[in-house]
């Protein structure tokens, strides 16, 4: 199951989070006077973003962020996740980042209509953290749930995930830079017929991961030192008109080997958009900014 709606959110004051920082190791701190540049910079690659999906048919809704409160609301993948008429909302790891879904329930009303819904919230005073479809990697064409455990997937609140929506957890470890990899879909993401992973940052239960992936039937691409630095994980595919779409970073596009570019393209067109600015600060790239919409699919 694969879907042609996304769901985007226009920032309003993204900045270098503190907050998010204490374990996303690739975010850069910068200056303090280059902070109304970020911002500028950052919308420009937003709406540029949102125009070139809706130039390769892939209907957009944007929800527009109004205030300082919240500087990685553009990352709204992490904060609620849809299925057919579900909707997920999670737990997150930082306190501004916890202010997201009540801030943009009024706008996510309109695009998704929450009196047909089946609202799982996980919210929790516990200090449970499962974040959206950062923490998960979610195969929906079989029915398979991937996560990186950490301080953003808890391994309780994953295998609660998975049972709910009756899915096939595969937990594993994997760490980089002396830290625990904070997303899971920085390390890898799943297509329909293929699979990027930087599994050599894996540290526990690389086999099944690699294992469930072949089973599954996916082509295994595995990226170079170089390529998983560039975010190349960090990407989503898309239904297009006539063929899936891969979307992907600039930068990321740019790093990947001429062999794993011919991999993709066998199956996908691929869409290359630049978010350097976003992801030298946010420590997140295009994937992060997507928030699949499945509301109204079915699966067939």
């Amino acid at each position: 199951m694969i879907t042609n709606k996304v769901i985007l959110v226009r920032p309003y004051a993204f900045k270098y989070n503190k907050e998010t920082a204490i374990d996303n190791v690739y975010q850069e701190r910068p200056r303090e006077s280059a902070e109304d540049e970020i911002k500028e910079r950052a919308l420009e690659e937003f709406d540029q973003a949102v125009r070139l999906l809706g130039e390769n048919k892939i209907h957009v809704d944007v929800i527009e962020d109004f205030d300082e409160s919240t500087p990685d609301s553009i990352f709204p993948n992490n904060v609620f996740v849809t299925f057919p008429g579900k909707v997920f909302v999670s737990e997150m790891y930082t306190e501004n980042r916890n202010k997201e879904y009540e801030k943009i329930l009024t706008q996510l009303k309109k695009i998704i209509d929450y009196d047909k819904a089946d609202l799982i919230d996980f919210r929790n005073d516990e200090g449970k953290v499962l974040e959206g479809t950062g923490a998960l990697v979610i195969d929906r064409c079989k029915d398979i749930c991937y996560g990186c455990l950490s301080k953003r997937c808890d391994e309780d609140e994953f295998l609660k995930f998975a049972k709910v929506f009756n899915l096939k957890p595969v937990a594993f470890r994997a760490r980089d830079k002396g830290k625990d990899i904070y997303h899971t879909n920085v390390l890898m993401m799943v297509a329909e017929k293929f699979a990027i992973i930087a599994d050599s940052l894996i540290t526990e239960n690389r086999d099944g991961v690699l294992n469930s992936l072949r089973e599954s039937g996916k082509e295994i691409i595995s990226l170079s030192e170089d390529e998983f630095n560039n975010f190349a994980a960090n990407s989503i595919e898309l239904k297009g008109e006539d063929k899936n779409i891969l979307v992907i970073s600039k930068s990321a596009f740019d790093a990947l080997s001429d062999d794993h570019k011919k991999i993709i393209e066998k199956y996908d067109d691929i869409l290359p958009i630049c978010v350097d600015t976003i992801a030298k600060y946010g420590g997140g790239s295009i994937r992060c900014m997507i928030a699949e919409n499945f509301f109204d699919l079915r699966k067939d």
